[in-house]
């Protein structure tokens, strides 16, 4: 099988994990939202922004280690060493995120009142929030440990299937046979403990670590050496993706955060293109760049960048045309947040397209750089967000993240570009730009008519629509042969028998 037609098979697992995924934690949102009313939507974005940040801490950056430590060495012939060193990166993992567990369940009170000045039901939430979080560390560091094997099916099954459906089921369980409060706080945490048991199982039968591996074996060093730089590149990240959400809980209130959560959650679907690529993409190029094989490395980067591009743009176009009938799911209310949703859309279509330069630092190495690009990023954000959220409220937060998402970008390509000596740049990419101008062009032309219909009438026909002048421009454009053999590889195409 040729690389476009494993990055294709293997994203597909990822992309269709996401994409359900995505849709229950998208019901999920929405429904809380309409049930619970944007206060509560508000306290319940803010927990969920400290816990995600304090994962991070949990997990030292040892997902991303032990998925690069993996992926380069022989399955077979080193299974052992394998095996130690997950047991390693699990034993790490447990230490550390029962220490960050413990001091925010000691710090919730002082979080919730003295810094956010938000009701004691924060403290209440940031305290069961902090309980999942061991059970989630664990999640996502045996989670990469199996994409270390080219395995992405485990992942996507947990934490993409499992993890989401529980997710949802428990919160509607509790809204109608218990309280609002405990569908804000339980779901996460059962989720979490449910989520951990079933991918440790899978984690053993792939790998043949045992609880008493797990138990005896001693710190790695170097995974921890080459780990913890990407811990601080992710919690500057995941500082990033709520920033906005944290500094609006600080300079305003919990029914802004309610407000401006929508347009945010919506806007972040777009991540689940890039994951779903980088998810194959990152162990592929780390294998090529420790083979030394470059020209390989170059043009799986060229690909994977276009086909970004291609994927994120007849969304992005949704989003941007129809903000309003989207916020709509979420309920009338929210419908005042549209200009930030064409921002936040614009934010992080940019970032999709970007997106693969970050991984291709990380997999050569250079993750001290992707750390500082990040801390340039983090600094400029929070720099932005201070100064814009006062006077401008939610549109200045909106437009911080914008700012912030595309300098950090661009600045890593350029830096691939530099010093690698490879570029995703090419006549090919011209061929989605100008599909992507006359898809804007021909449903801002629709959008009159279809406005007039039901929200998800008129958002199924808008997608439809923008796919569908996208994908015709392409062809007549005419698709490259990579393309073809991409979506032959998605099953779209019948397989040549060669």
């Amino acid at each position: 099988m040729n690389i476009a037609r494993k990055i294709a098979k293997e994203s597909t697992i990822t992309f269709s994990g996401l994409v359900y995924g995505n849709i229950n934690r998208y019901l999920y949102a929405a429904l809380l939202a309409r049930w619970v009313g944007a206060e509560f939507l508000g306290i319940y974005s803010l927990a969920n922004s400290i816990m995600l940040i304090s994962e991070v801490l949990g997990k030292m950056g040892l997902e991303t280690g032990i998925m690069r430590f993996v992926s380069r060495l022989d399955l077979e012939k080193d299974s052992q060493k394998i095996q130690k060193l997950i047991a390693s990166a699990l034993k790490m993992t447990a230490i550390f995120s029962l220490v960050i567990m413990s001091v925010l369940i000691i710090a919730s009170g002082f979080i919730a009142t003295k810094i956010l000045n938000q009701t004691s039901l924060l403290t209440s939430v940031l305290i069961v929030f902090a309980i999942a979080i061991p059970f989630n560390s664990l999640t996502l560091v045996s989670a990469f440990a199996t994409q270390g094997f080219k395995r992405l099916k485990y992942k996507t099954m947990v934490t993409q299937f499992l993890n989401p459906t529980i997710l949802l089921s428990v919160m509607v369980i509790c809204f109608w046979f218990f309280s609002i409060e405990s569908a804000i706080m339980l779901p996460m945490l059962i989720t979490g403990v449910i989520g951990f048991l079933v991918m440790i199982i899978v984690l053993k039968k792939v790998s043949g670590v045992t609880n008493d591996q797990m138990l005896k074996t001693k710190f790695d060093i170097k995974l921890l050496k080459f780990s913890y730089p990407l811990m601080f590149v992710t919690i500057l990240q995941t500082f990033m993706h709520w920033m906005d959400i944290l500094m609006l809980g600080y300079f305003t209130d919990a029914v802004t955060v309610g407000l401006y959560y929508p347009a945010a959650r919506t806007a972040g679907l777009l991540q689940a293109l890039l994951l779903s690529f980088l998810s194959i993409y990152a162990p592929m190029v780390s294998q090529f760049h420790a083979a030394g094989d470059k020209k390989n490395m170059a043009n799986t980067y060229k690909l994977v960048s276009r086909w970004l591009f291609m994927c994120a743009i007849p969304i992005s176009i949704v989003f941007i045309l129809f903000p309003e009938k989207v916020l709509l799911l979420f309920g009338e209310e929210y419908i005042s947040s549209a200009q930030i949703l064409i921002v936040l859309t614009l934010a992080t279509c940019i970032q999709a397209i970007l997106g693969a330069a970050g991984p291709t630092l990380s997999m050569a190495g250079y993750t001290k750089l992707v750390l500082w690009n990040t801390i340039g990023a983090f600094i400029l954000n929070f720099g932005l967000n201070i100064y814009l959220i006062p006077e401008h409220g939610v549109m200045g937060a909106a437009i911080a993240t914008f700012i912030s998402l595309t300098v950090v970008g661009l600045a890593r390509v350029i830096e691939v570009g530099i010093i690698l000596k490879i570029s995703f740049i090419n006549r090919k990419i011209f061929k989605p730009i100008i599909a992507g101008i006359l898809t804007v062009i021909g449903l801002g032309l629709l959008k009159n008519s279809l406005m007039a219909y039901h929200t998800l009438v008129t958002l199924a026909l808008a997608g439809i629509s923008s796919l569908g002048i996208f994908g015709i421009t392409m062809w007549i454009l005419k698709i490259e042969e990579e393309d073809l053999d991409f979506f032959k590889g998605l099953g779209v195409f019948k397989r040549n028998s060669n």
